[in-house]
């Protein structure tokens, strides 16, 4: 039976690497996931674990739908840390998962983007800074996550 997005169900460990602003090095920490399908393997659910370098354990939550017949994705996402409020994404499906995100400041962008990979899921968080802002502009990896 297929899943949401072909992910597998489970509980998977692995690592995330996280860092604040693009000039900062990457640091590396274990990392945990578990992964569901919901409502009717309408949405899969993946809630996740990782290691901030000065903050400790942190958790969060993705809730993304199934793509439409258009290909749109919408999903609903929290954070401990990223984000503490519930805040819904929308985006669109991709070739191996999805890439949702909103603007949470004028030009400022958030994206989340799901990576299924044959028994393994990934979650990359991505920060878009706009011209005109101190350091570099453009689309940065904040975090990438991945689990088997």
């Amino acid at each position: 039976m297929a899943t949401p997005y072909d992910a597998p169900l489970a509980e998977l460990v692995g690592t995330a690497d996280f860092r604040m602003m693009p000039t900062d090095a990457a640091v590396a920490a274990g990392s945990t996931a578990t992964t569901s399908s919901a409502a009717g393997d309408r949405a899969l659910l993946v809630s996740y674990s990782w290691q901030h370098p000065e903050d400790g354990e942190q958790l969060g939550t993705l809730l993304l739908g199934t793509p439409a017949d258009d290909g749109g994705v919408s999903a609903a996402w929290v954070d401990s840390w990223h984000q503490s409020d519930v805040i819904a994404l929308s985006g669109r499906a991709t070739g191996t998962g999805a890439l949702v995100g909103y603007e949470y400041a004028p030009g400022w962008l958030w994206e989340v983007e799901l990576q299924v990979s044959g028994d393994g899921v990934g979650l990359v968080m991505r920060n878009t800074v706009p011209e005109g802002e101190e350091g570099p502009s453009g689309p940065y990896d904040v975090m990438r996550a991945a689990w088997s």
